[in-house]
């Protein structure tokens, strides 16, 4: 593990004092079966990229100019690692470090004293929020790793207006995300010259599906749907806006007064959120 980064291995065998957040073998394996079948082992880890990556992830365990025991951390706590980023201490049941993460890591041996520090043995990697992001997927990754987007990510793609390019820049965005379910609607209510997205063959077919798409999409803001509010106008990278309704549940209303519900909320990318909807918006064509 450690000599993924010789630097570090000098670092922790100089006098300090440091205290230590070590993982398990199995946290480490873990890990590695949430980062996907391109990271079987640490030596995976073998272009520059990925090796900063570990970097941070490691120093991110480290604490450095202080020997803290576990007698002398409080709850609440906040720690700054040698990564730049903090940890916080919770001591509700246990002793537990939370990470940019929703799942805490749990001491499971505390206070291995060494000459130059201590250290706490844990059964999960902490990672920082920079490396959270990271391994987030952009709003287009998303999209294709879900099944009932694929027709979402056919329209970005038939469009070939640069939406899929775009959706993959840095945002943020917020998209309002059709089901294949909404889709298969919208070709149904075309009639029998849309059989599917590939019938959006001409020019001006092609801009038709691009205003269509670019009306669920907000450039500029990731809105959560906690900040939704009853009424809200919401402008659309088409220019034309969404109305937000919040009676029994969440809608959004297009330009013609038909409502679309969000059916999965607050889905988050590296880039924005999505937030999927039961039904094609449909802009005003005036």
């Amino acid at each position: 593990l450690i000599a993924a980064n010789a630097g570090l291995v000098e670092t922790l065998s100089s006098e300090g004092p440091f205290t230590v957040f070590a993982p398990t073998n199995e946290a480490f394996a873990g890990l590695l079966d949430i980062l996907g079948d391109d990271f079987n082992s640490l030596s995976d880890f073998d272009t520059d990229a990925e090796i900063d990556i570990l970097i941070k992830v490691l120093t991110y365990h480290v604490v450095a100019g202080i020997e803290a025991f576990s007698t002398d951390l409080s709850n609440g706590q906040m720690i700054g690692t040698v990564q730049g980023e903090n940890v916080t201490i919770s001591l509700n049941g246990g002793v537990f470090i939370q990470d940019a993460t929703d799942m805490d890591a749990q001491v499971i041996i505390p206070d291995v004293d060494a000459s130059n520090g201590v250290v706490h043995v844990i059964n999960k990697v902490l990672l920082p929020q920079v490396i959270v992001d990271a391994l987030q997927p952009n709003i287009v990754e998303l999209a294709i790793a879900t099944n009932d987007l694929s027709l979402l990510v056919g329209a970005l793609q038939q469009a070939d207006a640069g939406l899929v390019e775009l959706l993959g820049t840095e945002g943020p965005f917020t998209v309002f995300a059709p089901t294949n379910a909404a889709f298969a609607t919208l070709l149904d209510d075309l009639g029998d010259d849309y059989m599917s997205l590939a019938d959006f063959d001409t020019a001006a077919e092609k801009e038709l599906l691009t205003n269509i798409l670019k009306y669920h999409v907000v450039a500029g803001a990731a809105v959560n749907s906690t900040y939704l509010t009853e009424g809200q106008v919401i402008a659309t990278a088409l220019e034309q806006n969404l109305t937000v309704s919040l009676t029994g549940g969440v809608f959004i209303t297009d330009a013609n007064s038909n409502s679309a519900e969000v059916t999965t909320a607050d889905a988050m990318a590296s880039n924005g959120i999505v937030h999927i909807i039961n039904k094609v918006l449909l802009p005003s064509t005036h």
